[in-house]
């Protein structure tokens, strides 16, 4: 089975969603979910979004959470980065992204993927960001972004970074 995006819903995480009931498979991302969302939330640290399916409102198929970050310009390739400023480059961390072990391979991971993106790029609207930064927990992880156009910063750290079109030009 594959999950179309008319069958799910990606809304914010909320006292109704069963965490307890939710298995990635990864014991920290599990834990996470469970035990330090809702603080990482209430501190402004963190906005976290669950797919649930439109006729169980409870259940949560995955989540992703989405915070403000930056990237140094010498972590970036040398042909972008020298067409930017020296200063650190405005981004958008996906710092999760996990799907249930029971619809695993049913395409939640890219429909969470594709809402956040599209959250980063409504939110660039209104405050300057440039690209999509993710911290992928392993390999699978990486391949999984990499087949969506995410490309590795050249840094110490396994990050990973997708470039946002520039739609912020000022009209005239």
């Amino acid at each position: 089975m594959t999950w179309a995006a008319g069958s799910l819903r990606i809304e914010p995480l909320g006292v109704s969603h069963d965490r307890q009931a939710f298995d990635c498979g990864v014991a920290s991302l599990n834990r996470y979910l469970r035990e330090q969302s809702s603080q990482d939330m209430r501190r402004a640290m963190v906005r976290v979004f669950v797919a649930v399916p439109v006729d169980q409102d409870a259940r949560i198929l995955g989540f992703f959470t989405l915070s403000a970050a930056t990237i140094t310009t010498v972590d970036l390739p040398p042909e972008l980065a020298r067409r930017l400023p020296r200063y650190p480059v405005p981004a958008a961390l996906i710092g999760r992204l996990a799907v249930d072990q029971s619809v695993a391979g049913q395409g939640v991971g890219s429909l969470l993927l594709a809402a956040a993106v599209g959250k980063a790029r409504l939110a660039a609207e209104t405050v300057a960001m440039m690209a999509m930064v993710v911290d992928p927990i392993d390999e699978a992880a990486r391949g999984f972004y990499a087949a969506f156009g995410f490309c590795s910063l050249l840094g110490l750290e396994q990050r990973m970074f997708l470039m946002l079109p520039c739609s912020g030009r000022p009209s005239s």
